[in-house]
């Protein structure tokens, strides 16, 4: 009876905390499908080990999984304000959903198993083993996510001042070559010149004149008409969760931090 309560209350926790680092902030940027699999796995391998118990694990599953869901989204709101003006529909229309989902895991598995039953030691511990692993899931990335953020944030400092400096020779490169603005400004004429971090042949078909995105960061290259005529732009995604620096500079000699409206590098904040 009393490792049937424990099942119990691990199927119940571990379904609540798997929702958790899916919504942290700063986000891990876990897929939703992370969050469902391993609610899921809980409701799943308890019902494996007690088929008896398939009705009550059913309901503990759901209840998990919707306080889980709904204290993620009411704890940590999105940095994205389209994603936080969403996040009120999200908790009273899809939690519900999720929900449902994640319940119908024990009664599916239940009719799976219901003329088969583990009884070899091995493999019953493997089952105790991952689902202990599915519970501890929640609080390990929760846990983690401040220094895997700080260590993303500086991967992807160090990466974007490479990439930006490359641009910059590269850009200076191919105006050096170049017979006229038109070949400056394209993309597959600075990809001959660059050799930093790698773009993707996409990226290079609209970095002149568009931003591309790598690894948390947006770049553009823009030409002008007038000698000494571009400017490159580099910045993070979401300031603080992807990057912490911004990069500006024009062909006159002109850095900054920020670009403008116009295309001019603005000064660097105090």
């Amino acid at each position: 009876m009393r490792k049937n309560s424990v099942l119990v209350l691990l199927t119940a926790v571990g379904s609540a905390a798997s929702w958790w680092p899916v919504f942290v902030e700063p986000t891990l940027y876990l897929p939703f499908w992370v969050g469902l699999a391993c609610a899921a796995l809980c409701a799943g391998l308890s019902t494996i080990l007690t088929p008896a118990l398939w009705r009550l694990l059913c309901i503990a599953s759901g209840s998990g999984t919707y306080v889980g869901f709904s204290l993620g989204l009411m704890i940590w709101h999105s940095s994205d304000p389209l994603s936080a003006a969403w996040q009120p529909h999200f908790r009273v229309v899809f939690a519900p959903f999720v929900t449902l989902a994640v319940m119908l895991v024990a009664p599916v598995t239940r009719f799976l198993m219901r003329k088969r039953s583990i009884s070899n030691r091995m493999i019953r511990q493997a089952a105790w083993a991952a689902l202990l692993g599915c519970v501890a899931f929640g609080p390990t990335a929760l846990a983690l996510t401040p220094s895997i953020v700080k260590h993303r944030i500086g991967r992807n400092d160090r990466l974007a001042a490479e990439r930006f400096l490359s641009l910059k020779k590269a850009v200076e490169g191919s105006r050096a070559e170049a017979e006229g603005e038109s070949e400056v400004c394209d993309g597959l004429g600075l990809k001959r010149h660059y050799s930093g971090p790698p773009f993707s042949d996409a990226d290079w078909g609209r970095i002149t004149g568009n931003y591309v995105k790598q690894r948390g960061y947006f770049f553009m290259v823009y030409c002008r008409h007038e000698k000494d005529g571009y400017t490159i732009d580099a910045h993070p995604a979401t300031p603080g969760e992807d990057g912490t620096r911004w990069f500006c500079a024009e062909g006159s000699g002109k850095v900054g931090c920020h670009m403008d409206q116009r295309h001019n590098c603005l000064p660097c904040p105090e």
